[in-house]
């Protein structure tokens, strides 16, 4: 069942009401402007026929413009919202499938940059097996506050901030990539209203700090509480950490 929705609690919603039916998540990127919605639901539709999803899950807006994908996309039976689901009448609850840990968990795609999106299977134990790790060596436990802006079909959004922070008990703290990309204090401020501890972001985030954020935008910013900043995902620059850590170690 493929999802395609922004970062929103309908997500979460969607993300486990599929396990428990017992069947396959396979998170995909929003559009970021709904202007693009038909060009990007185009883009989308290999993936959808490259996992044979027969739901795509999405915003009522994208559910008008993906009419066109019935007839490109063999296995598609249905394009619905959140909202539909909720209120479809269905009652009642079954029981969880047993599951094995090499059973699938769910499928992520590469991003197409460098050509055609690409399938990913991840079993179960995949899936623990790197959360565990990423929780040994960052020492996270139920005390730590995780603080995201991370997309939820990036691999470091989807498995360490949030299922990371699920299976460690974190506080989740999560924000929209588009509120970051906007007004990149918002990040520092989650950090300082809500006490993280830890967060993580590629380097170019930590780069947008250092060239967008002015002082009269943080005044009063006491960043104490955060222990560690992950930075991935893309090349990691020493010269961009150098400069953060120097540039806001007077915030704490």
């Amino acid at each position: 069942v493929a999802i395609m929705l922004p970062t929103c609690l309908e997500f979460f919603h969607c993300y486990y009401g599929i396990l428990l039916a017992g069947g396959v998540p396979v998170p995909l990127s929003p559009p970021a402007r709904l202007s693009q919605l038909e060009d990007h639901l185009r883009r989308q539709a290999g993936i959808l026929d490259s996992c044979l999803a027969p739901i795509l899950i999405t915003v009522p807006e994208a559910k008008l413009a993906a009419r066109f994908l019935e007839a490109e996309v063999a296995s598609l039976r249905a394009v619905v919202t959140p909202h539909e689901l909720a209120s479809d009448g269905a009652g009642g609850q079954s029981a969880p499938p047993a599951l094995q840990p090499e059973d699938v968990a769910f499928i992520q795609y590469t991003s197409g940059s460098t050509g055609n999106p690409k399938g990913v299977v991840l079993t179960h134990a995949n899936l623990m097996a790197n959360i565990r790790a990423w929780g040994r060596a960052i020492r996270l436990d139920s005390s730590d506050v995780v603080v995201s802006w991370l997309p939820l079909y990036h691999d470091m959004g989807l498995i360490g901030t949030w299922l990371g922070s699920l299976y460690h008990a974190c506080l989740l703290v999560l924000m929209s990539p588009l509120d970051f990309l906007a007004r990149p204090e918002r990040w520092l401020w989650a950090i300082h209203t809500h006490r993280g501890t830890v967060t993580a972001a590629p380097n170019f985030a930590y780069e947008l700090c250092l060239r967008r954020l002015h002082e009269d935008t943080l005044q009063g910013l006491d960043l104490g509480s955060w222990r560690l900043a992950a930075n991935g995902a893309e090349p990691v620059s020493p010269d961009t950490m150098t400069r953060f850590s120097e540039r806001f170690g007077k915030y704490g």
